[in-house]
């Protein structure tokens, strides 16, 4: 394993409940020599990923400012935002946004309504793979290929187990999720939620998250689940609306830029040194 990954490691080994390790404990844990473990953390809190107190280390200001600049520049939070505050307003229901990174369902931005049932994995904490609202509705409007090497690489799992007991069960399974276009779980979990999630699919981009409602199980006998599904998903459709029109809004831009760039309007019968300097410009609006 190259270092950079046996570095990533090191900050794998950081949780709720380890917050400060000392780099005989991260040697250990790793099962690499004391000196390593020492150049680990010392790379890492020159950029600012650890904090040393006196030889224990915490986890560094780095991340903060880190999930600051994700939180500020991810296209898709900064559409769905608005939307689910109206969203979580008129459910009076909590809304979670999910994306999958790799093979985690993460949560990366919540709004809480009147019932505020559900958010005990918080920002940045992965879901369950197999269970929940969120995290079935991501499967199910996976590519197939990439369903089928999830499966197969879990498929002893417990969790998959309960779902299905082979691959074209399994894919039944999903495919009748994505067919409904929402999924309600109940006690999935957490033993007192129940979820209800839609996907955001965007035309020629894919599924770029789920949005999810989670509701308190004392609030079935006063709510119209499927109904709820409906608004949900309506909501969904706007925020893909939007990213649509946000990505053709960016392509338009690139290819202009890019039609000025293969052919600058003041080159032609232009001398050489004249061509050099507007193909220039044209390589600084690209850059800006």
């Amino acid at each position: 394993m190259n270092k950079f990954a046996r570095m990533i490691d090191v900050l794998d080994l950081y949780s709720e409940s380890d917050t400060v390790l000392t780099a005989e404990e991260i040697a250990d844990r790793l099962q690499v020599s004391r000196p390593t473990a020492f150049r680990y953390v010392r790379e890492l809190s020159t950029a600012g990923f650890l904090a040393n107190y006196s030889g224990r280390y915490s986890l560094g200001a780095r991340i903060i400012t880190l999930d600051y600049r994700i939180r500020e520049s991810d296209p898709v939070l900064k559409v769905a935002r608005k939307v689910m505050h109206e969203l979580a307003a008129e459910t009076a229901s909590t809304a979670i946004l999910c994306r999958m990174y790799n093979e985690d369902v993460i949560n990366v931005h919540h709004e809480l309504g009147y019932d505020e049932s559900g958010v005990t994995f918080g920002r940045g904490r992965p879901l369950p793979l197999f269970r929940g609202s969120a995290s079935k509705t991501m499967l199910a409007h996976l590519p197939p290929a990439r369903l089928k090497k999830i499966y197969t690489q879990h498929s002893h799992d417990p969790d998959v187990q309960k779902i299905a007991r082979d691959w074209p069960s399994f894919k039944d399974y999903f495919a009748r999720i994505r067919q409904a276009g929402h999924y309600i779980s109940t006690k999935e979990v957490d033993a007192n939620v129940v979820g209800i999630a839609a996907p955001i699919t965007v035309a020629g981009l894919g599924t770029l998250g789920v949005i999810s409602l989670v509701v308190s199980v004392e609030r079935l006998k006063l709510i119209n689940t499927e109904g709820i599904a409906e608004i949900l998903k309506l909501r969904s459709r706007e925020i893909a609306e939007k990213l649509r029109t946000l990505a053709d809004n960016r392509t338009a831009i690139s290819n202009s830029v890019q039609a000025q760039v293969l052919q600058p309007a003041d080159v032609a019968d232009s001398g050489p040194q004249v061509k050099r300097a507007a193909t220039k410009r044209s390589e600084v609006a690209v850059a800006e």
